[in-house]
């Protein structure tokens, strides 16, 4: 098992509403208080040091359980599901997925989307911004797909 280590300076880190204080262990989402398990906690912490690039399940599952494999990371899935269940709730989602990469930790205000812009599944979408999802989402995008904004689009 790898050693896990941590900067020396624990000290606040911060992406948009979000606030994890190494020192006090402690996670506020939004001015509230959120409880995270240890490993929770670690993951987190992970993702805030590295917010804006790309991590894959490999560099998580060594950086923040000290595995030196890759076979495992079913566990990092379920934990990211942990967290994004306990912050998404207070705010739009923080901890986007990249497909056969891995997880990026974006803040809010940078996920902001002009209305009307296509925005990929699994990120962040602000109300009344139209994503579609699926395989044959690229359908969706065509000039003459929908007649109106409230009507749904068929892709049979």
């Amino acid at each position: 098992m790898a050693e896990l280590s941590y900067p020396s300076d624990r000290r606040a880190l911060s992406a948009g509403d979000l606030v994890l204080d190494e020192a006090r262990w402690t996670v506020h989402r939004a001015g509230r208080q959120v409880d995270l398990s240890p490993t929770e906690f670690r993951l987190l912490a992970y993702l805030m040091r590295h917010q804006g690039q790309v991590i894959s399940r490999a560099q998580l599952l060594e950086n923040v359980w000290g595995w030196n494999r890759s076979g495992q990371s079913q566990i990092v899935e379920t934990y990211v599901s942990y967290l994004r269940r306990k912050l998404d709730t207070l705010g739009p989602r923080l901890i986007h997925t990249r497909r056969g990469v891995g997880y990026l930790l974006r803040p809010a205000e940078a996920s902001h989307v002009p209305e009307g812009t296509y925005v990929p599944e699994g990120t962040y979408a602000p109300e009344g911004t139209y994503a579609p999802e699926g395989p044959r989402a690229a359908e969706a995008l065509r000039p003459d797909a929908g007649q109106h904004r409230d009507e749904p689009i068929r892709l049979s």
